[in-house]
Parts: C-alpha cells; sequence; structure tokens
C-alpha cells in the first residue's frame, strides 16, 4: 500500500475500533465489496502503523502529526477495553498461525504454485511476529504459539533460499534481517 492509503486504513480502521473491539470479527470490513482494500484486523493496523513509522520521512507534517495522534489513541483504546483486545489479539493469532500453516502444508503438496505466491502469503507471517510481540507487550502467555511457529520456521527453513529484501528498501531499518529473515529471500520451488 502506498503510505497515503496506509495513513487512510489506520484512520478508519481506528474510528471502528471500538465496535471492532466489541464485535465478535477478527476482520472487519472496513469498505465492503472492496477488492484493493483490505479488512480491518489488529495485526494489519499493527504492519500499517510498523510501515508508516518506516516512511515518517516521506509523510508530510500533517500526516506525521495524524500518525502521532492515532498512535496515542491506540494506547488508550488499548488501556480503556485491555480485555476484549486481548481477547481479539488471541484470536486473530490463531487465526494468522492455522493460516500460515496452512500455506506451508499447500506448499509441501504444491511447491512451485506457493513459492510463486510467497511475496503474497509474507504478510500472515509478519502480521503473527507482530501479534507475537504486542501480545508479549502486554504480558500473555504466548510460549505455545512460539513454539508452534518456531517449528514451522524450521521447516521453511530446509526449503528457504536467502535474497534480496521482498519489499521497498525504506522499509528495512523496520523490518531487520535478523529478525525478519523470512523477508529477506523466499521458498524454493524445487
Amino acid at each position: 500500500m502506498k503510505p497515503e492509503d496506509e495513513l487512510t486504513f489506520v484512520q478508519e480502521g481506528m474510528a471502528v475500533m471500538e465496535d471492532y473491539l466489541a464485535s465478535d470479527l477478527v476482520y472487519w470490513p472496513l469498505r465492503p465489496f472492496s477488492v484493493t482494500f483490505p479488512s480491518f484486523s489488529l495485526g494489519g493496523l499493527l504492519e500499517s502503523l510498523r510501515r508508516l513509522e518506516a516512511r515518517r520521512d516521506q509523510l508530510p507534517p500533517q500526516a506525521q502529526a495524524d500518525l502521532e495522534f492515532l498512535k496515542t489513541r491506540l494506547d488508550q483504546v488499548r488501556e480503556s477495553h485491555r480485555t476484549r483486545y486481548q481477547q481479539k489479539l488471541e484470536r486473530e493469532l490463531s487465526s494468522r498461525l492455522d493460516a500460515w500453516a496452512w500455506y506451508l502444508e499447500d506448499y509441501e503438496g504444491r511447491p512451485e504454485e506457493a513459492a510463486a505466491g510467497y511475496p503474497a502469503q509474507v504478510h500472515i507471517r509478519l502480521k503473527i511476529e507482530l501479534l507475537l510481540e504486542e501480545a508479549e507487550r502486554l504480558g500473555l502467555d504466548v510460549e505455545k504459539t512460539r513454539s508452534r511457529l518456531r517449528a514451522l520456521d524450521q521447516a521453511m527453513r530446509r526449503n528457504w533460499e536467502p535474497g534480496r529484501f521482498l519489499w521497498e528498501e525504506p522499509l528495512q531499518r523496520v523490518f531487520p534481517q535478523e529478525r525478519f529473515w523470512w523477508l529477506y529471500g523466499r521458498l524454493k520451488g524445487r
């Protein structure tokens, strides 16, 4: 997403955050029937905030101020709706981890096809990492999830081909290779 679209996504998501947290939905349609605008989720929000932080210098002053306001608002919502926020986070984390496991299973059965889709699918892995980071920051026990993710990563490394960073260069500073190794290469097509 372009930075201005990413900021719009965060703004629209934060505008419905309290309704989102009160709902049973993990993925909230911000713009129903839009094929280009993603559904809102905590993982999507965290990813967009991180990507915007990497491009902060490219944003006009008003957009930088808007970003700071949205981050402050998120802190407030996180505190005032702590239990619902944590529950939503845990549900999305489970959902994303299952989706990533299914993608890697698909890779085992159809490596050429699945490997070609890796750049699009890796957003799932990133959201898992950011949700885990958020869960740990909130003091949640995520050891079972980390253990399952380590097993998936270990399986993925057997078919890993290190390479260039998958996204635009400015994003590298917020996604360093040591921690986000799976953004620096791709799965082998075999």
